[in-house]
């Protein structure tokens, strides 16, 4: 209860939100953790098994405008994996396509005989294409036999029923033929739009804008089952005499007709049963009602070429074929193990991000996905850090020589941050060749870079070329990234020379800050906007304000790394003259519920008005120095604590780098289920596509908060914009046209071959 008073003494309602939200969710942690998996390794932590899961991609297939065709009308896919499109100006085939080369289409000629004729519709029956023209219902299938004279010269809508019998309209009046051209029955119906066989009842169902009707073959009777406005598609469920109706206003069935609306979206444009799922077409995307009984939503340019869904219908190799007004998206669920994924994602970062040895995070494709352009990044020193240590985990748990190369080469350029200073201790942001000389850091420096975010650039000539140039004003989260990275190379390596390399750039790195009294002290001998530890600091800051905790934090695990494997009294003293007489032990173990908003000055405002999530991957990355290394057992139950206590709060994010450095603590309860969705939901297509979530209906949103959380319920990254580490994982919307690409080699593969270090990821299993 004291806790909780805490809190509420210390946070505004929406904090308290969230808080509690947090604590929800940590109650269902245990069960859930049991249902991954059986086994467990040495630490009696559960591992989850890496067995074959459906992933999701996506080819697109666009309709060149510059065609005489206006629309797209329908679709099929046949047993040999042809699938043809109908257009207003004939019968088209796409094109060329892959998962990040978008294809177009081709007028099909594959049977020249058929160019001339007066299509109206296609339709699948029996895993073959069927034809409806003018004329005559037709396949190339069964030698060209099928070859129905329907008599209807307006025909538009039809299906195939029981022994090649069809049932066909021309709008209002319908006809149910055999394969002899013999009319076996005749009604009227106005309007309508779609028309599908139930095989298991022995039916058609007929759709029309306000209403849904039955005709039975073996009673020859016509009847209405259901009577309403703004009708767009129904379909009969398997295994059950229940239809599903969609209407632009959401859907019903007609067991239970009450209207549902709580969807991505409610404007249904068709409704399916495919390859066992309930899938929708809407005006914005299409979406499955999953296992877990919510929506699985697919839209924007990450899935689909046009998010006004025209038809759904089964693909070839267990996809959903997707036709929009714009062309055609297809939807693959192809089975793949987590280091299938892992292996894609690793030839992409080779292929794509790698610069100088850097792990470039974003690469800008104007051109299209061959040739992407890398640049310098004020973080370079962050990402490439994250990337070298997964290659290292890579390579402890595979023994990949690959893996190690990879990590050297990104050890090369954390190396040379320092060395192209010309300065012991002191690193760059970046470097580049040929690259100007610039400096920003005018007057009003400081307050540009405290409201932009952006740091000052200082551009100076490189110590070893001339033609080369490195940026100046050194951060601590590139010190974190810095300090993790070597730690990393001395825990894991298994090469002498590299530890001696890597030892000495972390011992002049914190030598350089505790001589100059816990500083980096730039160039032009001020300290840089963000490299400061010294008490007169972080102690100006009033106790809530999240940098007193996190500057705290950071520096003591900094220097117990130090000490560790460097074993100078330097650091250890420091440490404890920190935690003992400044109270950064106080400060760093400070409870989670006493931080948020602060205004007693310019500076704790800004950096108090919202949770910055950059501080949660300085925190989380840090920990691998301040739990390991801890002075002595009672420090590393503490550190244990505090640890424990920033998890629980970050709990609704469902962060696999979060949950997976808990783990190394050797915690059970660090939501392994979780962890794994991260690792599969996350987009294997990671270009920056607009995403649009806040209109949809099915999210349960929040009041605003500290945290920025917005959803009660983290959306699936699959859905979501592209998440990285420091950013807001419960963002709904984001800008976006495919031109760059992220890299996943901090964003997906750290938390990955992490996991696999820690051992609660298992290597893949055999495919069944």
């Amino acid at each position: 209860m004291l806790g909780v008073k805490i809190l509420i003494n210390a946070m505004n309602k929406h904090l308290v939100l969230y808080f509690c939200l947090s604590l929800v969710l940590l109650s269902n942690i245990a069960g859930k953790a049991e249902s991954a998996s059986l086994i467990s390794n040495d630490k009696g932590q559960s591992v989850y098994q890496d067995v074959p899961y459906p992933q999701e991609k996506s080819v697109k297939y666009y309709y060149d405008a510059a065609w005489p065709a206006s629309k797209l009308v329908g679709i099929s896919a046949n047993r040999d994996g042809q699938i043809r499109i109908l257009s207003d100006s004939g019968v088209v085939v796409p094109n060329n396509g892959s998962l990040f080369f978008a294809g177009t289409f081709t007028k099909d000629i594959s049977y020249s005989q058929l160019l001339p004729k007066k299509i109206k519709a296609l339709e699948t029956y029996r895993n073959q294409t069927i034809y409806l023209d003018n004329k005559q219902i037709y396949s190339n299938a069964w030698a060209g036999s099928l070859q129905i004279d329907h008599g209807m010269p307006n025909a538009s809508v039809f299906a195939g029923g029981e022994d090649f019998h069809f049932l066909v309209s021309d709008g209002d009046q319908l006809s149910y033929l055999d394969q002899s051209s013999h009319k076996l029955w005749s009604g009227t119906l106005k309007n309508v739009l779609r028309i599908l066989f139930d095989a298991e009842a022995k039916r058609f169902i007929l759709v029309t804008p306000t209403q849904v009707a039955e005709f039975s073959p073996a009673q020859a009777q016509l009847k209405v089952l259901y009577s309403g406005t703004g009708i767009t598609s129904a379909t009969a469920l398997s295994h059950s005499s229940d239809v599903v109706i969609g209407t632009q206003q959401g859907y019903l069935k007609l067991s239970d007709p009450k209207l549902i609306t709580a969807l991505p979206c409610a404007e249904i444009t068709v409704v399916k049963q495919l390859n066992n799922q309930l899938w929708f077409g809407s005006a914005k995307g299409t979406f499955y009602l999953n296992e877990k009984g919510k929506y699985s939503y697919f839209a924007g340019e990450r899935w689909l070429p046009g998010n006004r869904i025209l038809d759904l219908v089964s693909g070839p190799e267990n996809s959903i074929l997707a036709l929009t007004d714009k062309g055609l998206g297809q939807l693959s669920f192809n089975l793949m193990t987590l280091e299938e994924k892992a292996l894609f994602y690793e030839k992409q970062v080779r292929e794509k991000n790698i610069r100088y040895g850097i792990n470039c995070s974003g690469v800008s494709m104007p051109n299209g996905y061959s040739s992407g352009r890398t640049a310098n990044q004020p973080s370079d020193n962050l990402w490439t850090g994250m990337y070298l240590a997964a290659e290292l985990f890579r390579f402890k748990v595979t023994g990949s020589l690959d893996a190690k190369e990879n990590a050297f080469e990104a050890f090369e350029a954390m190396e040379r941050f320092h060395t192209v200073t010309d300065i012991p201790g002191l690193f760059a942001r970046s470097f580049e060749r040929d690259y100007k000389t610039e400096n920003t850091k005018g007057a009003d420096w400081k307050k540009k870079e405290l409201l932009s975010g952006s740091p000052a650039s200082l551009w100076l000539p490189a110590a070893d070329h001339s033609n080369w140039t490195w940026r100046s004003t050194a951060s601590s989260d590139q010190t974190v990234a810095q300090i993790f990275a070597m730690t990393m190379i001395l825990e894991l390596s298994d090469d002498a020379a590299w530890k001696v390399r890597a030892l000495k750039c972390l011992d002049n790195l914190m030598t350089y800050i505790v001589k100059n009294d816990l500083y980096i002290i730039d160039v032009d001998g001020e300290p840089t906007m963000w490299g400061k530890w010294n008490p007169d600091y972080v102690n100006k800051f009033p106790t809530n304000v999240g940098d007193r905790k996190i500057t705290s934090s950071n520096i003591i695990a900094f220097l117990q790394t130090a000490y560790h494997y460097t074993h100078k009294q330097l650091f250890k003293d420091k440490a404890f003259e920190l935690m003992t007489k400044y109270g950064y032990l106080d400060n760093l173990t400070r409870p989670f519920a006493q931080i948020g908003p602060n205004h007693a000055d310019e500076l704790s405002k800004v950096l108090s008005e919202e949770w910055n999530h950059s501080d949660d991957e300085m925190y989380f990355l840090a920990y691998w120095g301040l739990y390991p290394y801890a002075f002595s057992d009672e420090l590393k139950e503490k550190f244990g604590q505090a640890i424990k206590d920033h998890w629980s709060v970050e709990l609704p994010e469902h962060n696999a780098l979060w949950n997976f450095t808990y783990a190394m603590t050797g915690a059970k309860d660090f939501d392994l289920d979780a962890s794994i969705d991260f690792l599969k939901d996350y987009p294997i297509d990671m270009r920056n596509w607009a995403v649009n979530n806040s209109e949809r209906k099915d999210i349960e949103l929040i009041p605003a908060n500290f945290r920025g959380q917005t959803t009660k319920e983290r959306l699936s990254l699959r859905e979501a914009p592209l998440f990285r580490h420091n950013g807001q994982i419960f963002r709904l919307d984001n800008a976006g046209d495919g031109s760059t690409l992220t890299s996943a080699g901090d964003t997906w593969l750290l938390p990955y071959w992490m996991g696999r270090y820690l051992g609660v990821i298992s290597a893949p299993k055999m495919k069944k």
